[in-house]
């Protein structure tokens, strides 16, 4: 018999692979209920009946692609290092979306003991795993545990020494999919019947056929019929997106979700037992209760966003004192001796441009940290599910929730986040309606003049713009949903445990966000700022960011369209167009022409009223979005009509509203 066993813990993020693993081995390691709590290998060892297992808790994935640092950890240690066992960790209650994972090891090749995880969850549900079933249906060993309440492991160890001392041998489906698919994967394997590759050979042409970027770049080395492989591929991919009316890697997708779906539709059973009503279930009567739950969700967005302006103003002054007051002082006395045009591109374009952003660091960095924390306890969750039936109304369904509330963060991720829609039409759908809901880089926009003209409803006047957003992008997809034709899907969204916020994981999921906007600051926004600078300068001789320059000039052109929204000087119009690469630059474009916040806000007291600044506020709100979110449109819709139609139909309805709301606070204010 084997003396040493090498065991891989493969699973869905949050599925409770460190749990088992710290119960089995008695590791320390930390268990959480978020999705990335394990960012490296982690290695746990324990005696069995005289046998040393080590136990490797790798990264936890929805998936074998590589897009994702986790998902090639993982993959890679899979497919290239030497192991015995695979442990494929299953939440039960979740057990469609998990077997996902499940049918992507068997196409691998893999043929792992599933370990059903929180049964003791589902039981208190009033629902059964039905474990002779699935092991018939996937031809793998199945074992059932507990992992919090110690329940199965010694059956589980058993099974890890049968498998890898050879005494149980799992045979593993291999999983099949529609005619058109399988059609196109026996063709391409036909056409590889002479290649030597180190994969399972169906795998390897699956993720072909998903555009996996590493499998495409080491076929592209390795195999000697590459070019009329990928001639091949073309075709296909021409052909099955046609029909299908989406892109093949999302087409994959689909198919395998239906399969694990069907798997777990079989499995599943209602037991005869009253579920148990815990406490999730006693606070979720309120919180998914539309009566009660809607209420309750914006009186909690109120004071989130009530708390980041309260909190965040003493830093925002301090840090706006660094960039409008401290530093430039100390470029102008320490750097006299530069040319005085480079003493401008410091001051004027890199301070007062980059300076201007991140006077709104602590505003991000709040309202992320605030939002993580609800994130974290369960709460966005059920957020998502409160909203399903009132996305019906509008020809959408709950599926397009958690794309949209990911849109508040940044529309980018947001837009790739329909992937896991079925319905290819409210998938469209929702790409296009997402640059209505305001991200994260619109805030400072609306931050700089509710400071400015409604101090003192400020909270209320950036959550009005919040809640216009929603509503026109609903109002969108009601109309686009009378022109496409419904493919319905069903709709499945992880309800968790509410539980204490894990601040490791708050923290780490905020300065992901903060890192972001600062990289944008070094990076974009101090390009643009420097851009601005120059077209402010030049030509040669001009007095800086006036209406000679060469900005000023473009901005001229553009004011009569502007005029009726109460707006009649160019440098607010010019930091719009600008803002077309990033949300941000409007800001940083505004502070590299006017200067330090400080001027900033006497240049636009000066410039604006309370209802031009709204109308502003509303155009940024509704105007094209930025180049990233396009590029992702296109990508995900597969034609550039798309991502065209967002931007004209965008223009056109912000000069709209932008226009009403001028003259309606025309009459209030």
């Amino acid at each position: 018999m084997k003396r040493n066993i090498k065991v891989a813990l493969a699973g869905n993020p949050n599925v409770g692979k460190t749990a088992i693993m710290n119960a089995l081995a008695g590791t320390n390691e930390k268990v959480g209920n978020w999705p990335g709590v394990t960012v490296k290998k982690k290695i746990g060892r324990y005696n069995f009946r005289g046998v040393d297992i080590e136990l490797i808790d790798l990264p936890g994935i929805y998936s074998l692609t590589s897009y994702t640092l986790e998902e090639r950890v993982t993959r890679n240690f899979l497919l290239k290092e030497k192991y015995d066992v695979v442990l494929d960790i299953v939440d039960v209650t979740l057990l469609g979306r998990n077997l996902y994972l499940t049918i992507e090891l068997l196409e691998m090749g893999i043929k792992p003991v599933l370990v059903l995880n929180k049964t003791d969850e589902l039981r208190n549900a009033g629902y059964t795993i039905d474990k002779k079933i699935l092991e018939d249906v996937l031809e793998l060993p199945v074992v059932s545990i507990s992992a919090i309440r110690r329940k199965g492991l010694e059956e589980l160890s058993e099974t890890i020494l049968r498998v890898a001392t050879g005494d149980l041998k799992p045979k593993g489906i291999i999983p099949t999919y529609s005619e058109d698919l399988e059609n196109a994967i026996s063709l391409l394997l036909l056409k590889m019947k002479e290649e030597d590759i180190s994969y399972n050979k169906r795998w390897f042409v699956i993720k072909l056929l998903e555009n996996d970027p590493e499998i495409i770049e080491e076929a592209k080395k390795s195999l000697i019929f590459a070019e009329e492989i990928f001639k091949e591929i073309e075709v296909i991919k021409e052909a099955l997106e046609k029909k299908y009316k989406c892109d093949l890697p999302s087409y994959i997708a689909r198919e395998r979700f239906n399969f694990a779906s069907q798997i777990a539709r079989r499995v599943i059973k209602r037991t005869e037992e009253i579920p148990r009503e815990n406490f999730s279930d006693k606070v979720d009567k309120f919180i998914t209760n539309p009566f009660s739950g809607i209420p309750i969700f914006f009186l909690i967005m109120w004071l989130v966003f009530k708390l980041t302006f309260d909190l965040s103003a003493p830093i925002s002054d301090f840090i706006d004192s660094i960039f409008g007051q401290f530093l430039p002082n100390f470029v102008t006395k320490q750097l006299s001796f530069l040319p005085h045009f480079l003493l401008s591109l410091i001051n004027d374009g890199v301070l007062a441009g980059v300076g201007a952003v991140m006077v709104f660091l602590p505003v991000l960095g709040i309202l992320y940290f605030l939002m993580s924390i609800l994130e974290d306890t369960g709460y966005m969750a059920r957020a998502a599910a409160l909203w399903d039936n009132f996305m019906k109304l509008f020809g959408l369904s709950g599926s397009s929730v958690i794309p949209m509330i990911l849109g508040f963060g940044c529309n980018v991720p947001a837009v790739y986040a329909t992937r896991a829609m079925r319905s290819s039409t409210e998938r469209l759908i929702t790409m296009l309606i997402i640059p209505w809901v305001s991200c994260g880089a619109r805030l400072p926009v609306y931050t700089l003049f509710a400071a400015v003209f409604f101090k003192e409803y400020q909270a209320l006047v950036i959550f009005s713009l919040y809640f216009l957003g929603i509503f026109l992008s609903l109002l969108l997809a009601f109309v686009l949903s009378k022109f496409f034709k419904q493919d319905g899907e069903e709709f499945f969204i992880e309800l968790p445990s509410y539980k204490l916020p894990s601040w490791n994981v708050v923290i780490n999921q905020t300065w992901i966000e903060v890192r972001e906007f600062v990289y944008k600051a070094g990076t974009v926004i101090l390009a643009v700022s420097v851009f601005v600078w120059a077209l402010a300068t030049l030509p040669a001789g001009v007095e800086y960011a006036s209406e000679n320059s060469l900005i000023g000039h473009v901005g001229k052109l553009l004011i009569p369209i502007f005029e009726p929204l109460g707006i009649d000087d160019w440098k607010p119009i010019v930091a719009l167009i600008f803002g077309a690469l990033a949300k941000e630059v409007v800001v940083g474009t505004l502070g590299a022409l006017y200067g330090s916040e400080e001027n900033i806000i006497h240049s636009l007291s000066n410039i604006f009223t309370p209802e031009s600044a709204l109308a502003y506020m509303v155009f940024t709100l509704l105007y094209i979005p930025c180049v990233a979110t396009i590029a992702a449109i296109k990508q995900e819709s597969g034609s550039w009509k798309w991502p065209i139609f967002s931007i004209v139909i965008e223009l056109f309805t912000a000069w709209i509203v932008a226009l009403g709301v001028y003259n309606v606070a025309k009459l209030i204010f």
